[in-house]
């Protein structure tokens, strides 16, 4: 009984704390999450009869700028000063005198919940031209770089900090590696850093030998984790007593908490607990796997029946939090579990966890009573199989850091498609996407008298003669499909209007109304 009070006041001690923690991480009455571009102005793909003097793009939430550089027609490009930053709004200023022709604005900016988000916006001077597609992602060194070093950091998170908990509620013998592992953590902190700061700013391993990788690395969100996981591996290397060791549990789930797609999503006083539960969880029973095994291979058994009793406890905790965010993750579209890579990367995750759980009730019903009764050999084996799950599951989860969540990711509408006819024509006008900006338009299925056939020329017209707005028109001769693409400045109805010229000396016209949609 005596011994018992003592638990009992730290662990009240650690509720406390990690709701503290927790209600400091959670910013009052803001609501952040994966920023999306919604509108730019000039808008993407415009032709302008004169130079544009500067560029506004405007996302769903507040976000840092990184880098923008522009593109000219000659191939030339040149990095943008940093934009004025005005609510949700970036404003990049352009050079004077741009040159006739197409110019490409690549940007690059983070949102609140510390990742990269890349794009590209076209314009034109006078006249469309040619120019090279800007890639949005950084390097696949640096992508893969990235990712190693975030599992193996995770790795050593999980089994340093919960195996130091581990040791200090079960005894101190056994083997040193919830150490060996906090002091990999900690020396795998400065190159997650500089890769973090290359993912940022799109650039490729070599730009480490520059200082503007490691500046944006430590900064913002990312940088508050890395500073807790310091502090989570750092209370773990000095083979803590309890209540430290609890503090670095705490640590631990705030660093998960403190940035990432899933803690700053709304809202995050369901999603902060939620992911810092989840990482606790997961660290006190990945942690203690190396441990467990290594008391049980020098014939103690004490604290396997204590464990064995806990885990299902640590299984519904983590099972709960890991619903809660997966639900808020997925958005409203059940099937964007297997239709966008972050439902994929999530499948895996669970289909590994399942095969986890199988393993550890497996231990639990049959090969606990056998090593209680001496026989640990098939024990320790099976625990050996849950550190290779557990590391394949860690591989999985660094995966999300390139998968925006579903929630975050802007509908496109599928390309619009409508039947046209009159006095014996018939043809399908296809616009893509079919809302207001720069739309797609092609012309198929052209028919006279319900035959095909091919006409000298086809003209398409848009326009909005409520708003004064149109005709906007396009002809195409030779047979093209292709009606080229139109800016649409509002949403709502336009009247359509085609027009065939079938013969030198006969002509014939099709009308009918589109719905264009909002931007968003």
């Amino acid at each position: 009984m005596t011994a018992a009070l003592p638990c009992r006041r730290v662990g009240g001690w650690f509720l406390a704390g990690f709701a503290v923690a927790l209600l400091w991480l959670v910013p009052a009455g803001q609501a952040v999450a994966h920023a999306s571009l919604v509108s730019a102005a000039p808008p993407d793909g415009v032709v302008l009869e004169a130079a544009p003097r500067d560029i506004t793009l405007t996302f769903n939430e507040r976000v840092r700028p990184l880098a923008a550089r522009l593109s000219a027609p000659d191939g030339r490009t040149v990095l943008l000063p940093p934009p004025e930053i005005e609510g949700h709004s970036l404003r990049f200023a352009l050079p004077e005198g741009l040159a006739r022709g197409s110019h490409l604005l690549s940007w690059r900016v983070t949102s609140a919940d510390g990742h990269p988000l890349a794009g590209a916006q076209l314009f034109s001077v006078e006249v469309e031209t040619a120019i090279a597609e800007a890639s949005d992602d950084a390097p696949l060194a640096t992508r893969a770089g990235v990712w190693a070093l975030r599992a193996a950091l995770i790795g050593a998170l999980l089994c340093g900090v919960g195996g130091a908990v581990f040791q200090a509620f079960a005894g101190r013998q056994g083997t040193r590696f919830p150490q060996a592992a906090a002091g990999a953590g900690l020396a795998l902190l400065l190159p997650v850093a500089g890769f973090q700061g290359l993912d940022l700013l799109g650039l490729p391993p070599a730009a480490l030998l520059t200082e503007a990788p490691w500046r944006e690395g430590v900064a913002g969100a990312p940088g508050l984790a890395l500073a807790l996981s310091a502090g989570a591996l750092i209370a773990a290397l000095t083979r803590p007593g309890r209540r430290i060791a609890l503090v670095g549990l705490l640590a631990c789930g705030m660093a998960a908490a403190a940035a990432g797609h899933a803690a700053t999503a709304p809202p995050q006083a369901v999603m902060r607990p939620a992911v810092a539960a989840h990482v606790i969880a997961a660290a006190l029973w990945i942690g203690a796997l190396v441990p467990l095994s290594a008391q049980i291979a020098r014939g103690g058994t004490g604290a396997l029946a204590g464990f064995s009793r806990a885990i299902p406890w640590g299984v519904a905790v983590l099972a709960g939090s890991g619903v809660a965010i997966a639900v808020v993750q997925l958005g409203a579209d059940p099937a964007a579990l297997w239709r966008t890579d972050y439902g994929r990367v999530l499948l895996a995750k669970l289909a590994l966890v399942g095969l986890l759980l199988a393993v550890a009730l497996f231990n639990r019903l049959r090969l606990t009573p056998r090593a209680e009764r001496g026989e640990t050999r098939p024990l320790r084996r099976a625990i050996a199989v849950e550190m290779m799950l557990a590391a394949a599951i860690i591989g999985v989860i660094a995966l999300w850091r390139f998968t925006p969540p579903p929630r975050a990711i802007v509908p496109v509408p599928p390309a619009l498609a409508q039947e046209f006819r009159a006095g014996g024509l018939s043809a399908v006008v296809h616009v893509d996407p079919p809302r207001m900006g720069m739309v797609r338009v092609r012309v198929s299925d052209l028919r006279l008298d319900g035959a095909p056939f091919v006409p000298q020329s086809v003209a398409i017209e848009f326009s909005k003669p409520s708003y004064g707005l149109g005709p906007f028109r396009h002809e195409m001769r030779d047979g093209e499909a292709d009606a080229g693409r139109f800016l649409l400045p509002l949403d709502g109805y336009w009247v359509v209007t085609v027009t065939v010229l079938i013969s030198d000396f006969r002509a014939g016209e099709m009308r009918d109304i589109i719905e264009i949609r909002p931007a968003n």
